[in-house]
């Protein structure tokens, strides 16, 4: 019986957390989706990848992404800009950082490409940024020699190569940001486009073993069967600033929705014991009567 009412109390639970109705999103949720529309990664596992698009170096020389690219030897490519504070600074950050537990180095069995998305970043700027992470790298020269940051004043340049990984990304005017999402790609050392990597946060080991199976040329599977997953943006990270206030509300939330859980049952509980108690004095009193 006590079963029975506890089941009868959770269901009565879940019936109320179900009628809850949804929160409407906010004007600045909306605005957000907005701007958000078609800012996305399509996955293009097997595709070529051009090599014949144009560049200037961070030491200033024009050069053509063929001269990255030699059998066996797979292509890490980030698509950044040094003016994003947010996204862009973590994604690189995490990345250097992952360099220093890999066995594998740029220069040596890699190479890296950071190809910057603004078109008005001089090459200079972006000698400043590979000089940043190269400190965060704690690589020095070693990887001054394979990780390269390129610039092109031809918006075009940068938009064919985004075009080819199904990197979709937008300058938004109000903000003077570029909105784009956070990932980066491998690419075989004869171009061809091997694995997606989503986010931040990368582990040098997993990092090592996409580049290992590119070099073999085997394909990566999708990150998400639909082509998504790949959730960090720039601007939203305007709203997400305060990770740990958000974390620290959800711990409450939490805490409340358990202290509710409990109190809930708990009273359908104490309700069955005090039913049973009475139950056994009346069968006591009951029994005593017939005596």
């Amino acid at each position: 019986m006590a079963l029975r009412h506890l089941a009868i109390a959770v269901g009565a639970l879940l019936t109320l957390v179900g009628a809850v109705p949804l929160r409407a999103q906010t004007p600045a949720e909306r605005q957000l989706d907005e701007q958000l529309r078609g800012v996305e990664v399509i996955q293009k596992i097997g595709q070529k990848f051009p090599l014949d698009v144009p560049f200037v170096d961070d030491n200033g020389h024009n050069v053509t992404l063929a001269q990255y690219f030699k059998p066996g030897v797979p292509v890490l490519l980030t698509l950044n800009y040094s003016d994003c504070t947010r996204n862009c600074s973590m994604q690189l950050t995490d990345l250097a950082r992952a360099l220093r537990d890999m066995q594998w180095k740029p220069g040596a069995e890699f190479t890296i490409l950071t190809i910057s998305i603004d078109p008005a970043e001089h090459f200079k700027r972006a000698r400043q940024s590979k000089i940043r992470y190269l400190g965060e790298s704690n690589m020095g020269s070693q990887a001054d020699k394979g990780w390269h940051f390129l610039t092109s004043s031809d918006e075009a340049n940068a938009k064919r190569v985004a075009d080819a990984v199904g990197y979709h990304y937008r300058f938004d005017e109000p903000t003077k940001q570029y909105i784009h999402k956070n990932a980066l790609f491998i690419i075989s050392g004869e171009g061809v486009i091997t694995h997606y990597i989503q986010s931040v946060g990368f582990e040098g080991s997993f990092l090592q073993g996409y580049l290992t199976a590119s070099a073999q040329g085997r394909l990566g599977t999708p990150v998400s069967e639909d082509g998504t997953g790949f959730g960090l943006n720039c601007l939203a990270m305007e709203y997400t600033d305060n990770v740990g206030r958000a974390f620290l509300m959800m711990r409450i939330g939490g805490a409340g929705v358990l202290a509710f859980v409990v109190c809930f049952v708990g009273y359908f509980w104490l309700r069955e014991l005090k039913r049973l108690r009475a139950q056994k004095l009346s069968n006591k009193s009951l029994n005593v009567e017939t005596a």
